[in-house]
């Protein structure tokens, strides 16, 4: 146990002093959510201390802290937001100065146990985008690669696509597996499989996935067409959240299609996404491995119900200035001009992903694990969020941007079921029952710094 802080830390937990991440919770006692910070196993309750005036002479409004979402406080800014950061860590502190070491009453009042407590999402999320931003991840599943000279860059320009905010998640949270329409060759283990039209089966997905991810909230707002450079990005975000990109599973199909009137010509061979003529019109070739329901829907605009159901993140979110000590240079890499950044660094952020079949481990399939970085990421944080207002696209507080599945070279650090099941054929997709859990941490796990669980339980579908 820690004896610098009022509040028992122990040793092993990723919210230390030198965290502080804030999050929305509520209790029996008082069931409307309201903003606090973990330490230890506790949280900081900051709608009371913000009710006794502690916060009246850093720069913000007491109503702010009242709140029932982060959004206010983080559209303060950082200087803002790093002052309170700054002076919840001297209230925490077992100095004698502190006003929760010398007020018992007080330091009662605004402590809740986190088992005690109900988590929220942090955020009113406006808008959610997820990149594409690891190269093996990228020749694992979006193909694009090995068809004689031809490679298909999936970074120039960088890829991301939107996302359903409305679905997204807090930890914890059950998600019900997804019925869609699956290809007819597909071994159906739906009791009631459904053809719902020429070429698909209406029925739950076989092959539920799961991307293992870091995303991040927007802070400060963006005006519409503003443009943010790169080296100002970190102004505009708050924070950093674990972030699980549940999907509607794999299968592989490859396809050639008329461009001009996105209409299937035939399926082929794996190649290449690349487009092609033969004289009388021009034609796409695309090559993917795409979710069963995914599949369907790939051609030509991508997935809709493979990716919209759900999407979890951790409930604490974790500052740009926790992890300030954990910046490290990127390795380096071709980007495009604009998004060159004399400060091109990244984090220093560990992430794992462990599934326990039906509540135990014993099961006897092999169920997926695996242990992954940030700096599997081709794009930083600032990149991300440069290339999302190159067009002068408006971001507003609470947007959530993630860095897509952190997968590695390495066996190990693969961020899918999908691309693990390449190299261990007996893991399997998720089964209902099985539940997902994602941790991150940064530097180790003895620094203080980390990001708690994201995780999720799979149920039934609802036929």
């Amino acid at each position: 146990m820690s004896s610098q802080s009022v509040v028992p830390i122990p040793a092993d937990s990723p919210f230390s002093l030198a965290n502080i991440p804030f999050g929305i919770f509520s209790t029996q006692s008082d069931p409307i959510p309201r903003p606090g910070v973990a330490i230890g196993e506790h949280i900081l309750d900051l709608k009371v201390l913000a009710f006794e005036g502690i916060f009246v002479n850093h720069g913000i409004s007491c109503d702010v802290l009242k709140h029932t979402t982060l959004n206010a406080f983080a559209a303060l800014g950082r200087p803002i937001t790093s002052s309170v950061r700054e002076y919840i860590q001297s209230l925490l502190s077992a100095s004698s100065t502190s006003p929760l070491h010398s007020n018992p009453s007080l330091l009662e009042r605004c402590i809740v146990k986190q088992t005690e407590a109900t988590m929220h999402l942090p955020f009113d999320i406006g808008d959610f985008t997820d990149f594409t931003s690891s190269t093996t991840h990228a020749k694992n599943t979006h193909s694009g690669h090995g068809h004689g000279d031809v490679n298909v860059d999936m970074f120039d320009p960088p890829r991301a696509a939107p996302g359903r905010a409305s679905t997204i998640l807090p930890s914890g949270t059950p998600v019900v597996r997804p019925v869609g329409h699956l290809p007819p060759q597909n071994n159906l283990s739906s009791d009631l499989p459904r053809r719902s039209s020429e070429g698909s089966v209406l029925a739950p997905t076989n092959e539920l996935d799961v991307e293992l991810e870091l995303a991040f909230f927007v802070g400060v707002p963006t005006e519409h067409f503003e443009r943010v450079p790169v080296e100002k990005a970190e102004e505009h975000i708050f924070g950093v959240v674990l972030l699980n990109d549940w999907s509607g599973a794999f299968y592989f199909r490859f396809s050639i299609f008329d461009l001009r009137t996105a209409t299937p010509i035939s399926c082929i061979s794996p190649l290449v996404s690349v487009p092609f003529s033969d004289g009388l019109g021009v034609y796409g070739l695309y090559a993917s491995i795409a979710r069963d329901i995914q599949g369907p829907e790939t051609l030509p605009f991508g997935a809709f119900n493979a990716k919209n159901f759900a999407s979890t993140i951790s409930p604490w979110v974790v500052t740009l200035d926790a992890l300030e000590p954990f910046k490290v240079p990127h390795d380096i890499r071709k980007v495009p001009s604009y998004l060159a950044d004399k400060g091109d660094m990244t984090y220093d952020i560990s992430v794992s992903m462990e599934v326990i079949a039906d509540g135990s481990m014993m099961d006897q399939r092999e169920t997926g694990a695996a242990r992954s970085s940030l700096r599997n990421s081709y794009w930083t944080f600032r990149q991300m969020l440069a290339f999302h207002t190159l067009s002068g696209c408006r971001m507003r507080t609470g947007d959530l941007i993630g860095t897509g599945t952190l997968s590695g070279e390495d066996q190990t650090s693969l961020c899918s079921l999908i691309e693990q099941r390449k190299h261990f054929p007996r893991r399997m997709f998720l089964q209902d029952m099985d539940e997902v859990i994602f941790r991150g941490w940064c530097g180790t796990p003895q620094r203080g710094v980390g990001f708690g669980e994201c995780c999720g339980i799979v149920l039934p579908a609802r036929l």
